[in-house]
């Protein structure tokens, strides 16, 4: 997995996805469907850390080309995305946690101290 993960690339799409969500919630009033429309931008943001085409079109401004994405920035979008999904009504994803844990968690390095 390559873990060069551009901030600004995700900063840049968090915000769009935080700001189409403020937007939805302003003039649809329905809960249910800002919800939909929210955990279908999770599931896509999954998907596509699994290297599988969506079944649902994001809309265009919404859009990740997978080319453009590696894992550790999916993994991050998502992780980034998670607090305000869920205060907006997203159940979160485990396997999505565990994932995130796993890559993206810096790993330890045990040094011994000879006496």
């Amino acid at each position: 997995m390559n873990k060069n993960i551009d901030r600004d690339k995700v900063d840049f799409t968090v915000m769009l996805y935080e700001g189409d969500w403020a937007s939805m919630s302003a003039y649809d009033h329905d809960n249910e469907n800002i919800t939909w429309h929210i955990e279908n931008c999770m599931k896509y943001i999954t998907l596509l850390s699994e290297d599988m085409v969506p079944g649902w079109n994001a809309p265009p401004d919404l859009e990740l080309l997978s080319g453009d994405w590696n894992e550790a920035e999916l993994l991050t979008l998502y992780s980034d995305l998670l607090p305000v999904a869920v205060k907006r009504g997203y159940v979160a994803d485990a396997g999505m946690a565990a994932r995130i844990k796993r890559a993206l968690t810096p790993r330890r390095i045990r040094v011994r101290r000879k006496v």
